[in-house]
């Protein structure tokens, strides 16, 4: 049995050993790449050997492609996103959990429907609207429509479950109002899933391409649109400062996942025994 048991966990050692080398290999070529001498072929160096070459190519980065600005408007309209994001679903959820009301199987049917529908299938209706309500090139024009998820929602009415609706009629009994229950009580339960959904949805933000390409002009520049125009055929620049640009786009959601990551984990964890 100990035997079997060792067998066991060098088998599963050995194998997220090789799906943390695949995880970590194109991060890797990505930070070889940038700081490489010129004199090295960027497609056959897996090894950094030049910090101050690299150090200038991020700094051409920053300069000529502009990748500096385009990382600050994008944690905006990304920040902004996810502050409304937790509000619409952290108090979907409290609803969704706690209350009976008329249509509300119908009602959760329908946002759990929309999880299946990508985003191609409504996004000129949508643009329409930003574009009446004249929010386009604007943060709120990129932010607002992303506010609305179903899978945060989901998310999140995975750690009220455990949560005794006795705890809400006690409070309700004492006094305690509708929005001071959720902000008092049942907010602090869920850290962990606002946490979680914080990072999840980070990251989904922080990628999103069609939609910011689409509302923005001039004013607001996606990080997203920034790197493809980059790529574009006609848009040419040196390939180590291609990559330090994607380097550079590549931090901010990698920082907040690595400052987050336990939450994250605790927080999957969590559901799933749920589930």
């Amino acid at each position: 049995m100990r035997s079997q048991s060792f067998l066991e966990k060098c088998f599963w050692y050995i194998l997220a050993s090789i799906w943390t080398l695949v995880a970590l290999f194109p991060i890797w070529v990505l930070f070889s790449g940038t700081f490489s001498k010129d004199t090295n072929n960027v497609t056959q160096t897996y090894f950094p050997n030049s910090i101050s070459n690299g150090i200038e190519k991020v700094s051409e980065a920053l300069s000529t492609i502009n990748i500096g600005q385009a990382t600050i408007d994008t944690f905006i309209y990304t920040t902004v996103t996810i502050v409304g994001l937790l509000i619409i679903s952290s108090l979907a959820a409290y609803e969704f959990s706690f209350f009976n009301f008329p249509g509300k199987k119908v009602l959760f049917s329908l946002v759990m429907i929309s999880m299946m529908m990508p985003m191609i299938l409504y996004v000129i209706p949508l643009y329409r609207m930003v574009y009446h309500m004249g929010l386009s090139d604007t943060v709120l024009g990129v932010s607002l429509p992303l506010m609305v998820s179903a899978l945060s929602v989901f998310i999140m009415m995975q750690f009220l479950e455990g949560l005794p609706i006795s705890i809400i009629e006690s409070a309700r009994i004492d006094g305690a109002g509708h929005f001071r229950i959720f902000v008092k009580i049942v907010l602090p339960l869920m850290r962990n899933g606002i946490l979680t959904t914080t990072v999840l949805m980070f990251m989904k933000t922080w990628g999103q391409y069609l939609w910011p390409s689409l509302v923005t002009a001039q004013k607001i520049r996606p990080i997203s649109v920034v790197i493809a125009n980059m790529l574009a055929p006609n848009f040419w620049v040196d390939s180590r400062v291609k990559l330090a640009a994607m380097l550079v786009a590549m931090l901010p959601p990698m920082l907040v996942y690595l400052l987050f990551q336990r939450y994250v984990i605790e927080g999957v964890t969590m559901s799933s025994v749920k589930g």
